[in-house]
């Protein structure tokens, strides 16, 4: 009965308790629904996929929570926005307007979104025609310079490790190049002149020359290789008359002195690119070989090896011509008892032929002078005063090409 009386007394109070319990357990339901359809909508701009949001927009169309599904998806579009991007952005938009045309602020934003789209598209096409417009401007600068060096004949195109392309001149086009020129004397002429006794002859032989370089920045490091065998003698005249009528009581033909000349020299060469690329200064050995059973009738000087310095003028070039010249001083002949003083001196041009991109083929006309001054021996064994040797040399020359 107690009870029952307190239900009657206190029954509006329970009904508004029990009435507010059903409408809490409603909302947390609802609630726990609308965070799950959040999650699915952040989930699918996750994965970047429009199709996604607009499915799970119509399928919560009927929600009591739509709208804040629908706010929810705006606010995400927003933050897109603000993060760039706009595509994801439109297409975000636009499933909101596709399952609530209704929705204005939906539509405003997506005018917004497609605006912002157009006018950087506007933007990235104005770069990229300013972008054209520079690389057309360069590249009809580069072809004008281009010309115009060509048109000067000393510079190529080179590329470098990054793959750009430079215009070198003729020295630096040759850095870390090995530049070489190997040549055949197919006819290598002698003509020996004697003061003491009198004596000249002109020999026929062979020879073989080569000039290596390695050219850098700042020195240039070369070598000259030259040799030469002289065998048959084609004329001669003169010569010591004793020494002629004791040959002639032997047998030998002494009015035609038969001698082999043979020479050689390994110099080794250098130059300074920031003083002159083609001035060098030179040092080596050289050999100057005799083989005679007639020396007392011609007085030619004996086989003596040396040590020479000198100068040289290399790789000059005279449109494709190439000029080399060198002068070498003997200092072996100080230490020598039959020689005063050697020099030797001389000059060549190579005259190409055939030119490729690689290598030229050309002849080579050269002309050296060995100059000997001899002392006179006690025992007449030898001339004295002057011996020249000039040497004129045909030759077949190849070459790669440095410009």
């Amino acid at each position: 009965m107690i009870v029952v009386a307190i239900i009657k007394k206190y029954r509006k109070l329970l009904t508004v308790l029990a009435g507010a319990i059903c409408i809490f357990s409603v909302y947390a339901q609802s609630t726990d629904d609308v965070g799950a359809v959040y999650k699915k909508i952040d989930m699918a701009i996750a994965a970047k996929s429009a199709d996604s949001i607009s499915k799970i927009l119509s399928e919560n169309k009927s929600s009591g929570d739509y709208q804040l599904i629908e706010n929810y998806t705006l606010k995400k579009t927003r933050q897109l926005i603000i993060t760039d991007n706009l595509e994801l952005a439109r297409q975000t938009s636009l499933a909101v307007i596709d399952n609530n045309i209704e929705n204005f602020d939906a539509v405003e934003l997506y005018s917004y979104i497609d605006k912002a789209i157009l006018n950087q598209q506007a933007a990235n096409q104005a770069a990229e025609n300013r972008k054209r417009l520079e690389e057309e401007r360069i590249a009809a600068r580069n072809a004008k310079s281009k010309q115009k060096i060509e048109n000067r004949g000393n510079y190529q195109v080179v590329s470098t490790a990054s793959g750009h392309e430079v215009y070198v001149n003729e020295q630096q086009a040759s850095f870390s190049s090995l530049l070489w020129t190997v040549k055949l004397g197919l006819a290598d002429f002698i003509y020996q002149k004697g003061a003491e006794p009198d004596y000249s002859s002109l020999k026929y032989g062979l020879a073989v020359a080569a000039n290596v370089f390695r050219p850098s920045e700042r020195i240039i490091l070369g070598c000259d290789f030259f040799a030469d065998a002289h065998i048959v003698t084609l004329m001669s005249s003169g010569g010591n008359a004793e020494a002629k009528a004791a040959a002639k009581k032997t047998q030998i033909d002494s009015e035609n002195p038969q001698e082999f000349f043979m020479s050689a020299r390994i110099v080794p060469e250098i130059a300074f690119a920031d003083f002159s690329k083609n001035l060098f200064l030179r040092a080596g050995v050289a050999a100057h070989i005799l083989a005679s059973n007639d020396k007392a009738i011609t007085g030619s000087a004996s086989t003596f090896f040396t040590p020479v310095v000198g100068v040289a003028l290399d790789n000059v070039h005279l449109g494709e011509a190439q000029i080399r010249a060198f002068y070498d001083y003997d200092v072996g002949s100080v230490f020598n008892d039959e020689i005063n003083m050697a020099m030797e001196f001389g000059g060549s041009i190579l005259l190409p032929m055939a030119v490729n991109d690689k290598t030229k083929f050309g002849l080579e006309l050269g002309v050296q002078d060995l100059l000997l001054m001899k002392n006179a021996a006690e025992d007449g064994s030898h001339g004295s005063g002057m011996e020249n040797r000039v040497k004129f040399t045909f030759a077949i020359g190849v070459g790669n090409v440095t410009k």
